[in-house]
């Protein structure tokens, strides 16, 4: 975890198109009907940042599949994900190369908020707790996919 943060920090990218973005699409954030978008909910994150880390909160969050306690990646979804998005803006070859190191530091944040949340939020909440431990696994093959086309080939 500590080279991911000092990886990070040096190569975090600079001046990449931002924008209004979500912050935190995940499943239970995201409206489905007869598998046609509805709409979303929880905008507590969302910020003007860069776009490029809305999809690579989305490939965290939507295109790994659980299979006994392993969080597995599914290029298929990351494959359909970004031609989905692409369709409608397409991608700088410099958001591109920042892929794999936004994916990188989303999982890290994911990591680390979920661990703060894990060891301070009181028994006593009326809140279920995210365990933290499968963005360990997500992190280690992030590792493995070094670059854009390694996240749908």
């Amino acid at each position: 975890m500590k080279e991911t943060l000092l990886e990070a920090k040096i190569k975090w990218p600079k001046n990449l198109p931002s924008g209004i973005i979500h912050g935190d699409l995940f499943i239970d954030n995201i409206f489905f009907n007869n598998n046609k978008f509805h709409g979303y909910i929880d905008f507590y994150f969302a910020c003007n940042d860069f776009l490029m880390y809305e999809i690579a909160i989305c490939i965290n969050a939507l295109c790994f599949d659980k299979k006994n306690r392993k969080f597995i990646f599914n290029k298929k979804k990351s494959k359909n994900l970004i031609k989905g998005y692409s369709k409608i803006r397409k991608l700088s070859r410099k958001e591109k190369k920042s892929l794999n190191i936004l994916c990188k530091g989303a999982a890290l944040r994911y990591l680390l908020t979920r661990t703060y949340d894990y060891l301070n939020t009181p028994k006593s909440a009326i809140i279920k707790i995210k365990d933290p431990k499968e963005y360990i696994q997500k992190l280690k093959v992030h590792n493995t996919l070094n670059n854009f086309k390694n996240y749908f080939n």
